[in-house]
């Protein structure tokens, strides 16, 4: 006798269990396979005798489509629209089948939510590269101050000694100098020869 009360506990507990199981955070294959942990220890307190293997069988379908009920119920919100093609569907699907059907309609989600996600980044890239500096295309200007081409005057290293160094060439025919400290301990002057 007290072995068939603690069958009833344990089987109530894992109905309790059963119902208020929820997809929360989870997948939903790990959703599914927390269900499916759950009827098949409970599953395994059943071992009922049937004198009529059509009322069996009845009995199993009703249990089945139970569970396929207790699945789409437990799932998310944002399932709503599969949970809605599933039971307006002239035969209610086996739990392999709606179980199918769903994952693959997360899977897509997950997909699509890459695709976007690459995409958005994509053109984040792009747009900085699209706001970076500006050149022009086309002919090199000519420097008014010196009449070389392939700079202009903002950029004239005969006027601007700073930028003559940090392109790394010296002019054609001028010698580089730069600010140093000369052995005096004084700064040395820039020159151009």
């Amino acid at each position: 006798m007290y072995s068939q009360k603690k069958k009833i506990v344990q089987v109530y507990q894992l109905k309790n269990d059963v119902y208020s199981l929820r997809q929360g955070d989870h997948s939903v294959a790990y959703f599914y396979a927390a269900l499916k942990s759950k009827w098949e220890e409970l599953d395994y307190y059943y071992d009922e005798t049937w004198d009529c293997l059509q009322v069996q069988v009845c009995y199993l379908a009703k249990e089945w489509e139970n569970r396929v009920f207790l699945f789409l119920a437990g799932l998310n919100d944002d399932f709503e629209g599969i949970r809605s093609q599933i039971l307006n569907s002239n035969r209610l699907p086996n739990i392999e089948d709606v179980y199918s059907r769903v994952e693959a309609e997360e899977q897509l989600r997950l997909v699509i939510t890459r695709k976007r996600r690459d995409h958005i980044s994509y053109n984040g890239r792009s747009a900085l590269v699209s706001h970076g500096p500006i050149r022009a295309v086309g002919p090199p200007g000519k420097c008014t101050h010196c009449k070389k081409t392939g700079h202009t005057v903002a950029f004239c290293w005969d006027l601007h000694l700073e930028k003559k160094n940090s392109r790394g060439k010296p002019s054609s025919g001028k010698k580089s100098t730069s600010d140093a400290t000369n052995s005096s301990g004084g700064k040395a002057s820039i020159s151009a020869k």
